[in-house]
């Protein structure tokens, strides 16, 4: 049997450590009436402190101060408490402590030796923020992936499995800390400008005027419990968000496929900031899951451990849409498909309904395959304008109406029919065959079909999604290079 221990711990130790950092914790709240992390490593056996080990706590740290500084947040002051109980580094901030705490329940389950980290979370007053109070899932045990109280409670795994197991966590910090990357800029200004980008998108989609039967800088087209300030707010609700997407994609390790759930846990949180914007209008959650999935993406593509795999000039928007798709791979069959032989015990959503009437995959089906809908429409329409010198107001009414001919769009599906959504697509390729918004005639007709979709409740909101998509994708290749470089274009 491993002796793992240096020293004997006495319970004596454990409790004045203890009792040392409540006192400190105390202290910061006192001080600066402020919300207080505190961080320690959850360290079976009977070895609780190493040196090597505290660089996990700095590492902890230091995400926690860029994603703060992303939300704005102000950190007042730091502590490390070195103790042979374990160390402890506590940290003083302003900001909302259920968002804190839904910063340090990202850091547990998202880093790679995240199992190891405890970051508690108490509100000025001395209140300790849990997980289940915020309708977070519950921690994951250190050996397998069932809930970590489970396997206590059932004695599933010895001490010196979980000792193993533990120390093969820190084992990969370690590893990874001894690698040397010196990138050409930062993670963080790569995750930043991908972020920019984001809500770069969001903002010219809903800009775009006139957009036949959507909210417009002209008009709200068929919607009234929106306009485009509705879009504004709920765009700067997400903005925050699409940077830590983009910093998972960044730092993630590990097959694609497995940081689709790292996104969906973000995206939720985001979606809770979106719907705390509006007034509970769902604006944007469609475009929340593409344009989150493609930010993650093009992290992952821009990483520097990337860098060897991909060649020098401008970076192909393909290759996002294919990280995009491999992180999504088999996600049709695991929530569509297997809805013909069990159906969940919930009300169906709109999107399983409209695959099990018509077989319409959805955004789902869009993403998994490589974002047909933006590579045969979508960009061709937007670079056939801006290369005719048309503005990028223009350009985007263009794309619009190519990704209208193309697009199986539930929105229009969920307030009208299948039949209104044939008439949409050929309405837009009528206009497209007399030259789109690019000629006089086809201006017209496009300021006519806005008109007619105002009047009659038709909404292509799913195109919409797609052009915000659509332009997200073009200028990323405009502002990067291919190995991550910023490019001088902006």
């Amino acid at each position: 049997m491993t002796n793992h221990s240096q020293s004997a711990l006495t319970l004596e130790m454990v409790l004045n450590a203890k009792e040392r950092r409540a006192g400190v914790q105390e202290q910061l709240r006192m001080e600066y009436s402020a919300v207080v992390v505190s961080m320690t490593l959850n360290m079976p056996g009977s070895v609780k402190y190493r040196p090597e080990w505290i660089g996990m706590l700095y590492d902890a740290a230091a995400e926690v101060r860029r994603t703060c500084l992303c939300h704005n947040m102000v950190i007042l002051e730091e502590r490390m408490l070195h103790d042979p109980a374990g160390a402890t580094l506590l940290m003083a901030l302003h900001g909302d402590p259920n968002e804190i705490k839904g910063i340090a329940v990202a850091l547990e389950d998202l880093k790679p030796w995240g199992r190891l980290l405890d970051l508690d979370v108490f509100s000025a007053s001395g209140e300790q923020i849990n997980r289940s109070s915020l309708g977070l899932s519950s921690r994951k045990c250190l050996v397998c992936e069932e809930v970590a109280a489970v396997c206590v409670r059932a004695m599933r795994h010895d001490r010196e499995e979980v000792i193993a197991a533990a120390m093969q966590l820190a084992k990969r910090f370690s590893d990874r800390a001894s690698v040397t990357e010196e990138p050409d800029i930062p993670q963080l200004e790569i995750a930043r400008k991908i972020g920019q980008l984001s809500l770069e998108a969001m903002l010219m989609e809903v800009a775009a005027t006139p957009a036949p039967g959507l909210v417009d800088r002209f008009n709200s087209g068929a919607h009234d419990d929106m306009d485009i300030t509705t879009f504004l707010r709920s765009s700067s609700a997400l903005s925050s968000a699409m940077t830590d997407l983009a910093l998972a994609g960044i730092e993630h390790e590990g097959p694609l496929p497995e940081l689709l759930s790292k996104i969906r846990r973000i995206g939720i949180r985001a979606e809770h900031e979106m719907y705390s914007a509006t007034l509970g209008v769902n604006t944007q959650k469609g475009l929340l899951f593409l344009l989150g999935i493609l930010t993650a993406a093009s992290g992952v593509v821009l990483r520097p451990s990337a860098k060897a795999l991909v060649e020098n000039g401008p970076l192909n928007p393909e290759v996002i849409a294919q990280r995009a798709a491999e992180i999504c791979a088999g996600l049709v069959e695991r929530e569509l498909e297997v809805l013909h032989h069990k159906r969940p015990d919930r009300q169906l959503t709109a999107g399983e309904h409209y695959y099990l009437a018509h077989g319409f995959t959805g955004v789902r089906g869009e993403i998994e395959a490589g974002l047909p809908s933006v590579f045969e429409a979508g960009l061709p329409r937007l670079r056939e304008a801006l290369n005719q010198g048309a503005s990028d107001n223009d350009a985007l009414v263009h794309a619009l109406l190519g990704l209208m001919t193309h697009t199986e769009d539930t929105t229009i599906l969920h307030r009208h029919d299948l039949e209104t959504l044939k008439h949409v697509q050929s309405e837009a390729a009528e206009i497209l065959s007399s030259g789109g918004y690019l000629t006089p005639e086809g201006r017209q007709m496009t300021e006519a079909l806005d008109r007619h979709y105002t009047s009659a409740r038709i909404s292509p909101g799913g195109s919409a999604d797609l052009l915000a998509v659509t332009w997200f994708l073009h200028r990323m290749a405009e502002m990067f290079s291919a190995d991550g470089q910023i490019t001088p274009k902006s």
